[in-house]
């Protein structure tokens, strides 16, 4: 969608989204379409302008707070946009919050059913910039890989979920003959811990289990506790693991010897010290609010597939 267009329909449906609002919430009141509108812009105005700076001086907390401090900042902006328009009113805080929440979950659903690309349009503006910033642009033609792990997924469960269309995108990779599907065997063990420490760092030598007991200092190694995964990426380290040279790792136990790490547990020490990352991901204003909708939304599906497994006895069952 171009940019003129876009920001054109983003206007409309916001306005559209505060004006329904204005009718479900107690204490939120707009006085028609004309400040509906006038709402619509100044907080996109607030969000483009004050939150970079906002968020500059607030990361520490908000990190803190897993994101929540940025969630009740952002509402604390919506409150003030508000206010400051003829012919709104809001009565505080807790209504700026449910607002930027409601008007995030309604967004978030009108994009996906019109497929809109939002993430695209803030790397474009926003991720790239900050980059520019920091001297960390480089142009390469040589493609880049994502690694995308799920765990436990069977090969016959990924066919399944192909054929029934549950995973379109794989399926017309295969139909389209630009991708191919290959059988992967783990051995012992085989949980993550170990599986990530083969595929990032080239080696799973001596991680037996999830926990194990190391007889000559009679120690519990847990690969989900932060020190022991430290440990075990120092073992295993050459130099040469998957990530280094550039990589990014994101929500991992072991990082692979990326330089760029966000929530990673063995380099959770380096995440306590600023992080730019943060930063990025932040400096969208809807960002937080939108991951917390999802998150939402996501143990909702949860929910229902497991409602829906027992109903149909399926076994086993997790």
């Amino acid at each position: 969608m171009p940019a003129i267009r876009r920001i054109v329909f983003v206007l409309l449906l916001d306005a559209g989204i505060l004006l329904l609002l204005s009718e479900l919430l107690d204490g939120f009141v707009l006085d028609g379409a004309r400040s509906a509108l006038g709402a619509a812009a100044l907080i996109g105005l607030l969000n483009a302008l004050v939150w970079p700076v906002v968020v500059r001086f607030a990361l520490p907390l908000t990190v803190l707070t897993l994101g929540l401090g940025a969630l009740v900042l952002n509402g604390l902006l919506v409150t003030v946009a508000i206010d400051l328009l003829p012919g709104a009113e809001i009565e505080g805080l807790f209504e700026g919050i449910v607002v930027t929440i409601a008007m995030t979950a309604a967004t978030a659903v009108v994009y996906a059913l019109f497929a809109i690309d939002e993430d695209e349009a803030w790397h474009r503006h926003v991720v790239r910039r900050q980059a520019r910033r920091r001297g960390q642009v480089s142009e390469s033609e040589v493609p880049g890989v994502l690694f995308l792990e799920i765990d436990g997924l069977a090969l016959p469960v990924l066919r399944s979920a192909m054929r029934d269309g549950n995973a379109p995108t794989m399926a017309r990779w295969m139909a389209d003959g630009s991708h191919r599907l290959v059988e992967w065997e783990t051995d012992l063990s085989s949980q993550t811990g170990a599986s990530q420490a083969g595929i990032l760092l080239g080696s799973n030598e001596d991680i037996s289990a999830f926990r194990w007991v190391e007889k000559e200092t009679a120690t519990l190694m847990t690969c989900s506790a932060p020190q022991d995964c430290a440990e075990i990426e120092s073992r295993h380290a050459t130099g040469i693991g998957l990530l280094a040279g550039g990589g990014a790792s994101r929500g991992n136990l072991l990082s692979g010897e990326a330089e760029d790490v966000i929530l990673t547990v063995s380099r959770m020490e380096a995440e306590k010290r600023s992080n730019p990352g943060y930063r990025a991901f932040l400096a969208n204003g809807d960002n937080v609010t939108r991951t917390l909708v999802l998150f939402v939304w996501e143990v909702v599906l949860e929910l229902t597939a497991a409602l829906r497994a027992i109903r149909r006895d399926v076994q086993p069952r997790g």
